[in-house]
């Protein structure tokens, strides 16, 4: 079966790692992306973006995956002509520019709609194309630091901290990527393009979840909690004879299992632990130091084996390295070895949506600088004698310079 969107040409305009999380989920199911990239300055920053090696960056190998690289000076009059016979035969337009960038250049929505309607031109910035922060350049912590999502990161007594990810690029690649698809599907039945605008600020606002509902509803402020929860008790990370463990006991039910499997049934007798509402009430109140006890006089895998089994919520901490190895994201395909053309065979995370009958190996290797320019060129009716013209006047740039 072919990937279901095979056939989709996305003419992309993203760099560094806002927006790319999000052309690499299309290019994964199987979309035609093609990244313009400034030779003028090296191309996407992720070129030289750290882990890298002499060859290239590893990071740039995963975030741009099976995307083909065109390498054109979007500012030189010329370059906006050839750019405009892209986007003509093109469904969709990405760009990660704060506001009035691409418009500066010819290029925007208006351009794109005017030379072809069933566009659909999505951005994905720091903080969106309105506003009064739409023409200032935003970053992932930016985002999460103006939504308030730094404020309730981290234990209360600490300074509020960003994930430890980057949680705002990454997330909003998602809504980026969903937006397209759905916009895909809504052109098949109008056959009308669309104007689509994610910010990152915006994804990360809405991702506080029932803190934000709270906060409005009631005017408290929320407190940093660390890794408990205002809500559940005990929904926690414990110390044990060899690392951590989460557990996250969720339902009444789960906590008369909780409590028989870990050898504490007397706390069932005690009204104080009746419910999860008077379980939070009393966590901090000598709840925690009862179970952090228990958990200290045992292993990660003594904890998993009494909890799984029933079915309550818990799992090992990992580090970065042993996560690598867990056997249930191996089984899942989410630790994947791709052939990149720079660096060679190299891990990378797989793809998390798994759906049936559907290919979830990566498509292949990102990009070299410009390896593209030539073909795609000549293929939009570019004879070959302009592309020297143009390289040689340096408005573009073929793989490893001029190759004609």
């Amino acid at each position: 079966m072919k990937r279901i969107l095979s056939g989709v040409r996305i003419i992309d305009f993203t760099q560094g790692h806002t927006g790319s999380y999000g052309t690499m989920l299309l290019a994964d199911f199987g979309a035609e992306v093609i990244k313009v990239e400034d030779h003028n300055i090296g191309g996407d920053v992720l070129r030289k973006s750290f882990p890298k090696t002499e060859k290239g960056s590893a990071y740039h190998a995963y975030m741009n995956r099976g995307k083909k690289s065109i390498c054109i000076d979007r500012k030189n009059e010329r370059g906006q002509r050839l750019i405009r016979k892209l986007i003509k035969n093109a469904d969709v337009v990405c760009e990660s520019f704060p506001a009035g960038e691409l418009e500066q250049c010819g290029l925007g929505y208006e351009m794109a709609f005017k030379i072809n309607p069933g566009i659909i031109y999505a951005s994905h910035t720091g903080f969106g194309k309105t506003g009064p922060m739409s023409n200032t350049a935003g970053n992932d912590i930016t985002a999460e630091a103006l939504c308030g999502l730094m404020e309730i990161t981290g234990f209360e007594e600490r300074e509020p901290t960003a994930h430890g990810s980057r949680m705002a690029d990454q997330f909003g690649g998602v809504f980026l990527a969903f937006s397209i698809v759905s916009a895909l599907m809504a052109r098949d039945i109008t056959g009308e393009g669309q104007q689509i605008d994610i910010a990152s600020a915006d994804c990360m606002f809405s991702a506080l979840e029932d803190i934000l509902i709270a906060e409005m509803m009631t005017g408290r402020r929320f407190r940093r909690e660390g890794n408990r929860s205002r809500a559940i008790a005990p929904y926690d990370t414990f110390q044990v004879k060899d690392g951590i463990v989460s557990t996250a006991v969720s339902t009444n039910s789960q906590w008369e299992k909780f409590c028989i499997a870990m050898d504490m049934s007397e706390l069932l007798d005690d009204p104080r632990y009746s419910s999860n509402e008077s379980r939070g009430e009393y966590y901090l109140r000598g709840l925690r130091d009862v179970i952090a006890e228990k958990f200290k006089k045992m292993t990660k895998n003594e904890v998993e084996n009494l909890l799984r089994p029933l079915n309550v919520p818990s799992g090992p901490g990992y580090t970065v390295e042993e996560a690598f190895r867990n056997q249930q994201l191996k089984v899942r395909n989410m630790i994947v070895e791709v052939e990149d053309r720079q660096l060679g065979r190299i891990k990378m995370p797989g793809i998390p949506i798994k759906m049936q009958g559907i290919n979830d190996q990566p498509v292949g290797s990102a990009p070299i600088l410009g390896e593209d320019t030539e073909k795609l060129l000549t293929d939009a009716g570019v004879s070959k004698e302009n592309i020297m013209n143009l390289e040689e006047c340096g408005v573009i740039m073929c793989k490893g310079g001029r190759s004609i």
